[in-house]
């Protein structure tokens, strides 16, 4: 059965953008798509973040987001802006490769962040500002939606501040790395700003260092999957610890990944149950052993147990021992254990 508009419904309608149906409306938020709705229903009439929650029974919180939103893709403005939004671009739903053309670089006057927002938050309104007076953030802002797959959270915006503000990477970098946070399937606040700050101390500055990090990235995700697999442990992204220990074994000691299976089978052999420090204690051993292959390994475990054989041994041979019963009766044989009374005895 087809289906179409009932024409005697629309004597009294509002007109809705072809662009919001035809990039919008399978992505974005439904709230956001409704507060957006209830804009346009009312555009003759300027309404405020307060009013629209009012009417629409959400969160104050939630009816920014989606105006933030509907402004970054040019459906909004704010009341006294000049000016008609241009139509919003097409949103693609799978990340895209990142090759941007960013807009030509313009004199920012918005004060920067003194310090890295961490865990806090910048407003809304300082973001927004940002954007109108930084060309290559506002970019920034609306493609990382764009690889996302959806809207940003107030966040995320303030990550992408940070990322860019204090720690002055370019906006094409933080673009490869939000992408490959999406394509391994790590995509926290936390994690993309750990990452983006150690880009930052690396000097990772341009798109050629920060493709070949991202290959080294994956390189490692690689062989951390290959690990899990021979170890026979359920696959998942590492810790941050378990991350550099994993580094150190096959990038600076390039120890082959079925050593480190192994060593966690014998970790597990050794204490049952899954400790990374013992684990790291095993692997240097071999390290420093100079073990390369599982037949050194098998050579270096007969080895230690031919050396602590030999030491028991000597310690058997090593003399008489510690209680001896003949020692014993020729002490007794040889003493005089006649009691003597003293003048103090009664």
């Amino acid at each position: 059965m087809q289906y179409k508009v009932n024409l005697a419904a629309l004597d009294s309608s509002f007109q809705v953008p072809n662009a919001l149906a035809d990039n919008f409306i399978k992505l974005a938020n439904p709230k956001h798509m409704i507060v957006l709705l209830w804009v346009l229903r009312h555009a003759d009439c300027p309404k405020s973040a307060e009013e629209i929650a009012g009417e629409l029974h959400f969160d104050k919180t939630l009816v920014n987001e989606a105006i933030f939103y509907w402004i970054d893709n040019g459906f909004i403005v704010p009341d006294g802006v000049a000016g008609v939004p241009q139509s919003a671009p097409p949103v693609t739903e799978t990340p895209q490769e990142v090759q941007p053309q960013l807009p030509p670089a313009t004199a920012e006057t918005a004060k920067k962040p003194a310090h890295a927002l961490g865990s806090s938050m910048a407003d809304d309104a300082d973001i927004l500002a940002r954007a109108k007076e930084s060309p290559e953030f506002q970019y920034l802002l609306q493609k990382s939606q764009e690889i996302f797959g959806r809207t940003i959270s107030k966040a995320e915006r303030s990550m992408l501040l940070t990322l860019t503000d204090y720690y002055g990477l370019p906006p094409e970098v933080i673009l490869m790395l939000i992408k490959y946070a999406v394509l391994s399937g790590r995509t926290g606040t936390r994690y993309i700003q750990t990452v983006g700050e150690s880009w930052a101390e690396e000097g990772i500055t341009t798109l050629e260092s920060a493709e070949a990090k991202i290959k080294q990235l994956n390189k490692n995700n690689r062989l951390w999957r290959s690990f899990s697999e021979q170890a026979g442990i359920p696959y998942k992204n590492p810790t941050k610890k378990q991350e550099a220990l994993f580094v150190k074994w096959t990038k600076e000691w390039k120890t082959p990944v079925e050593l480190l299976a192994c060593a966690y089978e014998k970790m597990l052999d050794s204490i049952d149950k899954v400790n990374y420090n013992y684990l790291d204690k095993i692997v240097t051993s071999w390290h420093e052993a100079g073990i390369r292959t599982m037949e050194q390994v098998e050579a270096f475990e007969q080895a230690g147990k031919a050396k602590k054989g030999a030491a028991k041994k000597v310690q058997t041979d090593s003399g008489d021992p510690s209680f001896s019963i003949d020692k014993f009766n020729r002490f007794v044989d040889n003493y005089d254990l006649t009691y003597k009374k003293e003048e103090s005895d009664v």
